[in-house]
């Protein structure tokens, strides 16, 4: 990908996605990597562990393990902190379009909002968490 922008002058390269930052603050840090590599440089954030000191303010909460056994100790990033900064750098290569600005048709929703029905449990899932426990378990116990 930089060698294809080496040759269009830092162009030529064109990601299109509807969802940038869907599921983690690491997207939006692989999009910038990606798209604005000289610029992460420019500024000393082309590190992850660097990038989200700056971008990303982190909380340790308690979570239910994997497993559903019991809890642990999680740290999770809770929220995106110097946003001005970062839309502004990443506002440089990328045109964020909204919803409202494409005035796309959309389906309507019996009732106005989506439905999510409730499906009984059965069996099965107790069984798949006590197959999870056991591979977990023996990692736990490693020494170090």
């Amino acid at each position: 990908m930089r060698h294809v922008q080496s040759l269009n002058g830092g162009g030529g390269v064109v990601f299109a996605t509807g969802t940038p930052i869907a599921n983690s603050m690491a997207e939006m840090f692989t999009m910038q990597r990606y798209l604005q590599h000289d610029a992460l440089k420019k500024h000393n954030l082309h590190h992850f562990d660097s990038w989200a000191a700056t971008f990303g303010e982190p909380v340790t909460a308690m979570e239910l393990s994997p497993d559903g056994a019991g809890y642990r100790l999680n740290t999770r990033f809770a929220r995106f902190i110097n946003v001005p900064e970062l839309m502004q750098m990443f506002r440089q290569s990328a045109d964020v379009q909204t919803a409202a600005m494409l005035n796309l048709p959309r389906p309507k929703l019996d009732g106005e909002k989506p439905d999510h029905p409730q499906c009984a449990s059965h069996g099965g899932a107790e069984g798949v968490r006590a197959i999870a426990r056991g591979p977990r378990r023996a990692i736990e116990k490693r020494p170090g």
